[in-house]
């Protein structure tokens, strides 16, 4: 099988003097799925649609299997906009089969994909419905389906869950498992931190233009778990936070999650003062979530950068 890779090197764009984004550079492995995270304004969605071919690089090139993506043709590529964009009086069967046969598939081909994505999605029912005569939630389950429907090489989607029923998001994850499963390359954009967890095996945080953190979402959890910690005890501990080095992130009835800022404070004078003043209960390496991390992170960057 052959090892499906899209690679984004040292590119920047700019619109009227102001740029969007400075060097950025990812490589996506065929297999992973790739969360591409970031802030409102953070040139998410101006990567995804360079990736797509909307738009050109000012700078830098993008390669999918070494070649450049401007000699690519779009069939190898499929993207779910956030800004949905369906035909509104045009029925359902008939747009799914026109999108498909933009990224030649036969009419057949295109008619079968799309009855049986309606039925595995729960909506076959609206096979001759309108599109304005349906609620936004089977729209985008419909926008997913014609992003979806020619079994693309590369899998761009914007805001995947927007609008979707937990019933729904999951029977979407399992389609998706079973895509990337294939060695394709899946791309997803979301503001839904606990999603990127559960999903993207590999994520790059932009903000300002820049890359701030991007490799395996497993290493940089370990990373940021280094230097957190849990405790837990029989009593309120207020003296913790009089502890210098130590800064406490998140504190509960009687237990605090905290950081140790300074590598000469030990734990074992840690313990000790807490054990002055209270019976330890539980105490752990407490691993941050990744909303915890992109918050610190666009933190710490926005604090350099002023």
């Amino acid at each position: 099988m052959e090892q499906n890779i899209l690679e984004v090197q040292n590119v920047s764009k700019s619109f009227n003097g102001h740029q969007v984004l400075k060097n950025l550079s990812f490589t996506v492995q065929g297999g992973e799925t790739f969360g591409l995270l970031g802030p409102n304004g953070a040139g998410k969605t101006t990567t995804m649609r360079m990736i797509m071919n909307i738009l050109q690089p000012d700078e830098g090139e993008i390669l999918f299997n070494g070649i450049r993506r401007q000699r690519l043709k779009g069939v190898h590529f499929g993207y779910l906009p956030e800004e949905r964009g369906l035909y509104p009086r045009a029925k359902v069967l008939d747009v799914l089969i026109y999108f498909g046969t933009l990224n030649n598939l036969s009419v057949r081909k295109a008619e079968v994909e799309a009855i049986r994505y309606l039925d595995r999605l729960g909506i076959v029912q609206y096979t001759d419905a309108r599109i304005n005569e349906l609620s936004k939630g089977i729209q985008q389950k419909i926008q997913f389906i014609a992003a979806f429907l020619h079994d693309p090489e590369v899998l761009i989607l914007d805001e995947p869950f927007t609008g979707l029923d937990p019933i729904n998001q999951t029977v979407l994850q399992e389609i998706l498992e079973e895509y990337k499963s294939k060695n394709k390359i899946l791309i997803l954009s979301t503001h839904l931190m606990d999603q990127a967890e559960k999903l993207c095996s590999h994520i790059c945080l932009i903000n300002q233009a820049q890359v701030v953190i991007d490799g395996p979402i497993s290493k940089i959890r370990q990373r940021f778990r280094e230097d957190a910690y849990f405790i837990e005890a029989d009593r309120p501990i207020p003296d913790l936070a009089e502890i210098k080095g130590l800064q406490i992130i998140e504190e509960g009835k009687n237990s605090y999650k905290f950081l140790v800022e300074q590598q000469s404070l030990k734990f074992s004078d840690i313990l000790k003062k807490v054990e002055q003043k209270a019976r330890i209960l539980r105490f752990e390496v407490f691993e941050p979530s990744l909303h915890d991390i992109f918050i610190r992170l666009i933190q710490k960057q926005t604090e350099e950068l002023k």
